[in-house]
C-alpha cells in the first residue's frame, strides 16, 4: 500500500513538471484585471484602451480579461493618484498620459514641455525613436510598470467661453482649468492668465457656471463632452501640448504572466497604439466641421503669432528642461530636430 502511494505521488509529481509553463503560469491568473483611464466614452482614447482590453482577450482566448474603470473611478476621479494606486495594487492596468503621474516620477513631466511635438511629423519620430522605446521606457520600468506601446493623444487646443485667442495676451485674466501639475501652471501663469486646477469631473459645472472661463483639452474631447452646451466658443490652435498615450501593465502583475501571454499583450497594445494614432488624425477634419456647425471658432495663428507662443512659453521650457531630466529631454529635442530638417 505504502509503495503505490509513493508512486501514485511521484507520477503526479512527474505530470506537474511536464506542464507547459502556460498552463502553471494560468493557475496564477485573477478572473479580471482592472484597467484605469482618465476620459469617458466617445473619445480616441477610450477607444484605444477598450480596442486593447478586447484585443488581450481574443488573443489570449480569454486567459487574460481586462475590465475598463473610466473616469480614473478607481482613484475618485483624481487622476494624478492613478500611478500610486497602482503601486498599492488598486490599478493593475493604466492607459494614459505619463503627465498625471510627473507629481511622483518628474520625469514623466516630459512630454508636457510646452512645443516639445509641434506636430504629426514630429509625433512620428518620437514614436519610433530609441530615446522614446529605449531611454524613457526603462524610466517607466523603473517607476514599476512595464512599458507596452505608445500612440499620439493628440494636439490640446486652448479653449475658452470669453473671445477669440491669437496670441498669449489674448488669456490675461482668463480663469484656465489645468492638470494639476506645477509646469502647467507656469505656463498659463507667464501669459498672465488665472491657473485654477480641478479634476475633469469638476471642470464641467464649473464650465456651466461661468466659475471658469476655459481649459485646454483635445478637439475630439471638445466634441465627446460637448464642451460648446457649457458655453465654450472659441479654440486656439496654440500648438504647444501634444502628449503620448501610453500602454502600461504593473510590474508584479506582468510577472505572473507566461512569456507567450506577455508577448500577446504586448502585441494587443502596439496594434491599439497604432489604431490610436490614425484616428487621432482622420478625426481631426470631422470635428473641425462639426464644431463650427455649432457657432464655435477655431483660430489657427499665423507664422508671426505662433512665434509669440513660442516665445511666451520658452522660459518655462528651458526651466523645467533642467528638473526634469535634461539630458533625457535633449535626446527628443534631436529627434525632433532631425524630423523637422526631413
Amino acid at each position: 500500500m505504502i509503495q503505490r502511494r509513493q508512486l501514485l505521488q511521484a507520477g503526479a509529481c512527474t505530470a506537474v513538471i511536464g506542464m507547459p509553463a502556460l498552463a502553471l503560469a494560468q493557475t496564477k491568473y485573477r478572473a479580471e484585471y482592472r484597467l484605469s483611464l482618465v476620459v469617458g466614452a466617445g473619445t480616441n482614447w477610450h477607444f484605444a484602451a477598450e480596442r486593447f482590453a478586447n484585443l488581450v482577450r481574443e488573443k489570449t482566448q480569454g486567459r487574460l480579461n481586462f475590465k475598463l474603470y473610466p473616469g480614473s473611478s478607481l482613484v475618485q476621479g483624481q487622476q494624478d493618484r492613478e500611478l500610486t494606486a497602482l503601486r498599492q495594487g488598486v490599478i493593475d492596468i493604466l492607459v494614459g498620459t505619463t503627465v498625471n503621474w510627473s507629481g511622483t516620477v518628474k520625469d514623466f513631466a516630459l512630454f508636457n514641455l510646452p512645443g516639445l511635438m509641434p506636430n504629426d511629423h514630429a509625433v512620428d519620430a518620437v514614436l519610433a525613436s530609441d530615446a522614446l522605446n529605449k531611454d524613457f521606457y526603462e524610466v517607466i520600468r523603473r517607476s514599476g510598470m512595464e512599458p507596452l506601446a505608445s500612440g499620439e493623444y493628440g494636439p490640446i487646443q486652448l479653449i475658452n467661453a470669453k473671445r477669440r485667442v491669437a496670441v498669449p495676451n489674448d488669456i490675461k485674466g482668463l480663469k484656465i482649468r489645468v492638470v494639476a501639475t506645477p509646469m502647467q501652471q507656469q505656463i498659463m501663469s507667464a501669459m498672465h492668465a488665472n491657473p485654477t486646477t480641478m479634476t475633469f469631473a469638476d471642470a464641467q459645472p464649473a464650465l456651466a457656471s461661468g466659475a471658469i472661463d476655459g481649459l485646454t483639452l483635445t478637439l475630439e474631447q471638445f466634441v465627446a463632452y460637448k464642451l460648446s452646451s457649457l458655453g465654450q466658443k472659441h479654440i486656439a490652435y496654440w500648438n504647444q501640448s501634444n502628449e503620448l498615450i501610453h500602454f502600461l501593465v504593473a510590474n508584479p502583475v506582468w510577472k505572473t504572466w507566461s512569456d507567450q501571454d506577455q508577448k500577446l499583450v504586448r502585441e494587443a497594445a502596439q496594434v491599439a497604439g497604432k489604431e490610436l494614432t490614425r484616428r487621432v488624425r482622420e478625426t481631426v477634419a470631422t470635428n473641425e466641421q462639426m464644431v463650427a456647425k455649432q457657432g464655435v471658432d477655431i483660430y489657427k495663428p499665423t507664422a508671426q503669432e505662433q512665434a509669440l507662443w513660442n516665445g511666451a512659453t520658452r522660459e518655462v521650457y528651458q526651466r523645467w528642461k533642467q528638473q526634469i531630466n535634461a539630458p533625457l529631454v535633449s535626446k527628443f529635442e534631436q529627434v525632433v530636430a532631425q524630423a523637422m530638417q526631413s
